[in-house]
């Protein structure tokens, strides 16, 4: 009679790659929540949030050489679950003592830049005379017209650009817009703006991305969209949509549109004879 195999004590091959992943996932996940939470959403609280990415790779890396090396020797070193238990442990050990380096290498240059002196003096539009520095709390209790002069030409920190990014009077939202040194992420934020002045004024920013310039390009206000269609730096994505509007001032400025492409100036060949329409015309038969 033959004795039946006794059943393996270790996981198959594909059901330990799979949860060794799953568990990195949700660590680097759940790091990334309390990084973000406790450093906030400024610069420094999205560079710790990328930290969680070399944890997940040093962790799934290691995991799956150890399940890879298992598979073709594990049956020599006869490996039962607490001996693979242990080699995970010390894999986990490894990865972590990793991420510990590159956490604590990250943490040393915010805190050497957040002590320089370009930071203690806040960000300044290039070419102004800039208001002192405030902190948070002052701007926050300083009246409508302070807080617009600050947004306008005062020096700002990154609590700074967000508090105003939120303030609530409209004017003040858009002048903090018209910034140069406002952070490109916080510009094409601002561009959903509840307001249309806020979003006109994106709308008119010369370092606006072509991802957002098309997206306002179908706001709902004639006054964000002909904003659009004035930014040298419109693309043909958002020009053509322009186009195809009926209102004759878009038309117009899509046919002399420096980045108007040739079907941008087709789109606007409709039969209608406009102004728009001639100058199309005129554009396509000298070649652009």
């Amino acid at each position: 009679m033959t004795t039946p195999p006794a059943p393996s004590s270790a996981l198959p091959l594909s059901a330990s790659i799979i949860v060794s992943l799953a568990v990195a996932a949700t660590i680097g996940i759940a790091e990334a929540i309390y990084m973000l939470t406790v450093a906030g959403g400024d610069i420094g609280g999205r560079l710790l949030a990328v930290l969680p990415i070399y944890f997940i790779a040093a962790f799934a890396a290691a995991l799956l050489a150890f399940w890879l090396l298992r598979a073709v020797v594990g049956r020599v070193l006869r490996l039962d679950m607490r001996g693979h238990a242990l080699v995970t442990g010390l894999t986990f050990l490894a990865a972590a003592l990793l991420h510990y380096s590159e956490s604590a290498g990250v943490q040393r240059i915010l805190q050497e830049r957040a002590a320089s002196p370009a930071a203690q003096r806040g960000s300044c539009p290039p070419g102004l005379a800039c208001l002192p520095l405030q902190s948070a709390a002052a701007l926050g209790e300083a009246a409508v017209a302070e807080r617009l002069a600050a947004a306008e030409r005062g020096a700002l920190d990154a609590a700074g650009f967000a508090l105003l990014l939120r303030d609530l009077d409209p004017a003040v939202r858009a002048a903090l817009v018209r910034r140069a040194d406002l952070p490109q992420e916080l510009l094409e934020r601002i561009a959903g703006d509840r307001h249309p002045a806020v979003r006109e004024a994106a709308a008119e920013s010369p370092r606006q991305s072509d991802a957002v310039l098309t997206q306002l390009a179908f706001d709902r206000d004639e006054h964000v969209r002909l904003a659009v269609a004035r930014n040298a730096g419109a693309p043909p994505t958002a020009l053509d949509i322009l186009a195809s509007t009926s209102s004759p001032e878009a038309r117009l400025l899509v046919a002399t549109h420096p980045r108007a492409s040739e079907p941008v100036l087709r789109r606007l060949l409709n039969g209608s004879a406009d102004r728009a329409e001639q100058l199309a015309r005129e554009r396509l038969r000298g070649g652009g």
